[in-house]
């Protein structure tokens, strides 16, 4: 399980440098050598910094060329934020970082609860089943002579998850279905629920393919305007 700041490995959570660096907007050769720093300074024969994982990696960039890079726990983050300090950028990405890995650990909490557990099962139940749904709107958007009908699937999602980031996005983040709590997943559940079932009826009422699109996101509107959430989504009628 990962977001776009932190991720779930043998029970404990990471981030790594090349995100650090990317955050903080210096060369990654920059941070790297400031770990470095670090662990040659504390090694790890010191039981006081145990907790503490600056774990050696690699990472591959987009010519294909791998290089180093460390993954780190939130002890490790820690003791590299108190060597950030003269970056411009070093509380904003403390705070953003303190809060990611607070919410990771906190779902990692609540997958090992039983009621959690049935609850996210449920809602990828219905999530199969609204792919189906989708998958069905395509074939009907196709032969009604849409040239793009395969892109409905990016933006029906696209538009569920506009109005499920009210509830589950960090402050820096997609969605993440499986950061939910029980709750917000029964939240998940009932937005797609809905979306299904007005594709499903505009389609068994025959209406134009791109009226069904428009009806499926008024439909989550109205559901989230129910709640007192009012977040814009947007048609794009170009589909």
């Amino acid at each position: 399980m990962k977001t776009d700041l932190v991720i779930s490995k043998n029970k404990d959570v990471y981030t790594n440098s090349l995100i650090v660096s990317e955050k903080l907007e210096v060369p990654h050769k920059v941070l790297f050598q400031t770990i470095e720093r670090i662990v040659r300074k504390q090694g790890y024969s010191c039981a006081i910094v145990s907790s503490q994982k600056f774990i050696l990696s690699e990472f591959t960039n987009k010519m294909g060329r791998t290089y180093p890079m460390y993954l780190m726990n939130e002890q490790a983050f820690s003791k590299l934020v108190m060597n950030l300090s003269g970056y411009t950028k070093a509380e904003e990405v403390q705070d953003m970082f303190i809060e990611a890995f607070f919410k990771m650990k906190d779902a990692l909490l609540r997958h090992q609860n039983v009621s959690w557990i049935e609850k996210r099962e449920e809602t990828k139940q219905i999530r199969a089943e609204e792919l189906d749904v989708i998958k069905e709107f395509v074939d009907y958007a196709t032969k009604q002579g849409s040239i793009q009908a395969q892109r409905y699937y990016a933006n029906i999602t696209k538009m569920t998850n506009k109005a499920l980031e009210l509830l589950i996005q960090t402050n820096h983040g997609k969605p993440i279905r499986d950061l939910a709590s029980v709750m917000e997943l029964g939240f998940i559940q009932v937005v797609d629920n809905r979306a299904m079932q007005a594709i499903k009826d505009g389609m068994d009422r025959g209406f134009p393919y791109k009226e069904v699109y428009v009806l499926a996101k008024d439909e989550v509107n109205k559901l989230v305007d129910s709640l007192n959430y009012k977040p814009r989504l947007e048609v794009n009628r170009s589909l």
